[in-house]
């Protein structure tokens, strides 16, 4: 897979997930926040709707990178992506390691799916050499 597919498949499930963020927002937050005040769910409102803008600007971020044509470049985007990623992910185990003690629990399982295919398809792109 060339550098360039995989920039757009990371940035698709990156409009996925924030599609996914507002979806929750406007048909179901009361199953991420259960029986809490209106304050609480303000709050979570608040923030998720601004992790769901950052993942659509990042979706759209990494599709328009797709188009850069020096193979350089291309590599330090994916390895942008791998990094975003990774710190995505550190603190997704965090939350789940820890979840009734610090936190209230991970994120969903649609969430993990982009935080485990996007850093493999990074890894597989910078490891490949046919790119």
């Amino acid at each position: 897979m060339k550098l360039k597919n995989i920039l757009k498949t990371t940035g698709a499930l990156h409009i996925l997930l924030g599609l996914l963020i507002i979806f929750l927002l406007i048909f179901s937050v009361e199953t991420i926040v259960g029986k809490a005040s209106t304050e609480t769910l303000l709050l979570v409102r608040g923030t998720a709707d601004v992790v769901a803008a950052s993942n659509l600007g990042i979706g759209c971020l990494l599709i328009i990178c797709s188009s850069i044509r020096d193979k350089a470049s291309l590599r330090k985007v994916v390895s942008g992506e791998l990094a975003l990623m990774f710190c995505f992910l550190a603190v997704a185990l965090f939350n789940t390691f820890n979840a009734g003690t610090i936190v209230d629990g991970g994120p969903p399982p649609p969430f993990w799916i982009v935080l485990i295919v996007n850093p493999l398809l990074c890894i597989y792109g910078l490891v490949n050499n046919k790119n």
